[in-house]
């Protein structure tokens, strides 16, 4: 009996640790552009969350900027990590812009040199 028990708690407890229910966050990897670093990160606030882009200076490793592209506001009565929304991949699209996409597949263009967000796809 007490064989059976422990099988049982052995398998329940392993059960629990395969089920996950947010996969983590895509590794984006950096942007380097006229001696600047451009790093996805993702902001996890008490009410909402933020994708950001922090922009950095190559030569003395401080940050210039924090950009914030999207926010998302978390609705209280659903857990947070469910609701979090990273940012999946960037590009340079020319000399002055980089196009950000996020996994609810709304697409961002920033301005490199003033800065600005310009939302150009919403997702359906």
């Amino acid at each position: 009996m007490k064989k059976k028990t422990i099988i049982l708690c052995i398998f329940l407890f392993s059960f629990s640790l395969i089920y996950a229910k947010r996969t983590p966050a895509p590794e984006v990897p950096s942007i380097i552009h006229n001696g600047y670093e451009y790093i996805v990160n993702y902001s996890d606030g008490f009410f909402k969350g933020k994708g950001q882009i922090i922009i950095k200076s190559v030569t003395d490793s401080k940050i210039k900027e924090i950009i914030s592209v999207y926010s998302v506001w978390y609705n209280p009565f659903t857990e947070r990590d469910v609701q979090w929304v990273f940012i999946k991949q960037t590009e340079l699209v020319d000399n002055d812009t980089m196009r950000i996409y996020n996994e609810n597949d709304d697409i961002f263009d920033l301005n490199l040199i003033n800065h600005k967000v310009k939302k150009i796809k919403k997702a359906e």
